[in-house]
């Protein structure tokens, strides 16, 4: 199968960073409509548990609620910390990203996976980078100046065709 475009990009901590901002941006808000929505739901349910004098289920109710709002809060600190700390941030590894016609090869020196166009979430667009998520928390990121075949402009048509379904235009 003929190549048609190969990037190989460098992960590194300003690279994370940029990516988290953007993450950010695009899923805090979902993110914290949730949580609200979850939060006056408990606390609904807590006042009507007290109000029929049902103090058991309302210490219940109490005890879900502060262990989700400890989850909501605490869980995506660790889960940043986590990964800023993992060793393709640490090590700076290298992704290299070869698109044939039907599928993507990702290889770095620990791992090869071949995926077909139709297993990414979403694709989105941004001044430096593309990024290519698998699912709501996961993304891999192509730099748009590391591509040594094709152009980062032929890419945005390449990219558009294959998923058009998924694709975010530059944001």
């Amino acid at each position: 199968m003929e190549i048609i475009f190969r990037n190989t990009t460098t992960y590194n901590l300003e690279e994370y960073k940029k990516f988290l901002q953007f993450h950010n941006r695009k899923y805090n808000t979902r993110y914290y409509s949730y949580t609200l929505f979850i939060v006056l739901l408990l606390s609904f349910c807590i006042v009507l548990q007290f109000r029929y004098q049902n103090t058991t289920l309302g210490i219940l109710f109490v005890l879900i609620l502060l262990c989700f709002i400890f989850y909501r809060t605490f869980y995506p600190i660790f889960f940043v910390k986590k990964e800023a700390n993992s060793k393709k941030i640490t090590k700076q590894m290298t992704n290299t990203y070869v698109f044939y016609d039907k599928y993507v090869l990702i290889r770095n020196k620990s791992h090869t996976i071949n995926l077909k166009y139709s297993k990414f979430y979403k694709i989105f667009e941004t001044k430096n980078c593309f990024y290519l998520y698998l699912n709501k928390n996961y993304a891999f990121v192509l730099n748009k100046n590391n591509f040594d075949i094709g152009d980062k402009s032929q890419f945005y048509d390449f990219v558009k065709s294959k998923i058009w379904f998924n694709f975010i235009p530059f944001i």
